[in-house]
C-alpha cells in the first residue's frame, strides 16, 4: 500500500482546481442573494412609509413581490451550488483514495459520478441565475413606472 506523494498530488490537483472554482461560484451566488435580500428589505421599509403616492405604493408593491421571487431563486441557486461543491469535494476525496488504494475501482466510479453530478448541479444553479437576471429587467422597468416623464421616454428605448 505504498504510493508516491507526486502521484497523490497529481491525482488531487485537477479536482482541487474544480472545487476552488465551485467555491468562487458559490461566492458569486451568495453575493447576488445578499444583494437581492438587502434590496427586498429596503423596499419593505419604503412601503411602510405612509407618505407615498398611490402610484409609488403600487410600484413598490410590484417590486416587493419581484424581489421576493429573486430572493427565492438565489436561495435555491445557492443551495444547489452548495450541493454541487459537496459532490465536487467527494470527487476530490475519491481521487486521493484512488491513489492511496489502487486497484479498487469503486473510487474511480464514485469520483466519476460525483464529478458529473457536481458539474451538472453547477449548470442548474447557473440556470437559476439566468432566471433571476430576467427578473432584473422587470425591476428596471418597474422602478421608473411611477414617474411619467421617465416612463414615456423609456418606451422609445430598447
Amino acid at each position: 500500500m505504498e504510493f508516491a506523494t507526486k502521484d497523490f498530488m497529481n491525482a488531487i490537483g485537477p479536482p482541487a482546481a474544480i472545487v476552488f472554482a465551485s467555491w468562487i461560484f458559490m461566492t458569486f451566488l451568495q453575493q447576488r442573494y445578499i444583494a437581492a435580500f438587502d434590496r427586498f428589505r429596503s423596499l419593505i421599509a419604503s412601503y411602510r412609509d405612509q407618505k407615498l403616492s398611490d402610484d409609488r405604493r403600487k410600484n413598490l408593491k410590484q417590486q416587493i413581490f419581484m424581489y421576493k421571487e429573486r430572493c427565492n431563486l438565489m436561495k435555491t441557486a445557492t443551495n444547489i451550488g452548495l450541493f454541487a461543491a459537496m459532490f465536487l469535494l467527494l470527487a476530490l476525496i475519491c481521487a486521493a483514495l484512488d491513489t492511496m488504494f489502487p486497484g479498487m475501482p469503486i473510487f474511480k466510479h464514485i469520483l466519476s459520478f460525483s464529478a458529473l453530478i457536481g458539474l451538472g448541479l453547477v449548470m442548474v444553479a447557473a440556470g437559476y441565475v439566468v432566471r433571476e437576471n430576467n427578473l432584473l429587467q422587470g425591476a428596471l422597468n418597474s422602478e421608473i413606472s411611477d414617474i411619467p416623464d421617465l416612463e414615456d421616454a423609456n418606451k422609445h428605448r430598447p
